[in-house]
């Protein structure tokens, strides 16, 4: 299990004890450590409304976000109609709900009355288990960025927290 799992399994521990049987405070507190105060900590913020469904931090994320969004945009020289408010929202949005409905994001739609997956791809997603961008065709490009860009936030910060894991581990 990876550290999104096992963070969204801690999130909904109910017992949170850290002893040699216990270890679901372990990927909480190495997600909290490896932000810090800089661009880092978004990737936080993310793991916390999007893994733990705190939707009490989706103003602060959105807040920061836009601020982000709105640098992008005045670096990348976009367009004066494309305006960055909106493209934060609309990427931040679609990157927290992007989970196709149909296969519940496992790519294939399951079989009824079995508990397994069919082999074709699902067709509302074609198999990615996520849905595609949907956004005014005028900013589109810019959204998809955005939202990859949300992407390598959280990879990076799941990659900060795994190092953090690793460096609290005996070998």
């Amino acid at each position: 299990m990876g550290i999104i799992g096992k963070y969204a399994r801690a999130t909904q521990s109910s017992n949170l004890m850290d002893d040699e049987l216990h270890h679901n405070t372990e990927p909480l507190a190495a997600v909290a450590l490896s932000g810090g105060a800089d661009i880092n900590a978004i990737g936080n913020l993310l793991f916390r409304v999007k893994y733990a469904n705190d939707a009490t931090s989706y103003n602060h994320l959105l807040e920061s976000w836009i601020k982000i969004v709105a640098g992008k945009a005045v670096t990348r020289k976009w367009p004066s109609h494309i305006l960055a408010p909106i493209v934060a929202k609309v990427s931040l949005d679609h990157f927290l709900n992007d989970v196709c409905p149909a296969c519940s994001g496992k790519g294939h739609l399951p079989i009824f009355g079995a508990p397994i997956l069919s082999d074709d791809p699902c067709r509302v997603c074609d198999g990615r288990g996520t849905l595609k961008v949907s956004a005014d065709r005028r900013c589109i490009k810019q959204v998809e960025d955005m939202v990859e860009t949300l992407n390598d936030f959280v990879r990076m910060a799941a990659g900060n927290a795994m190092r953090k894991l690793a460096d609290d581990m005996e070998l």
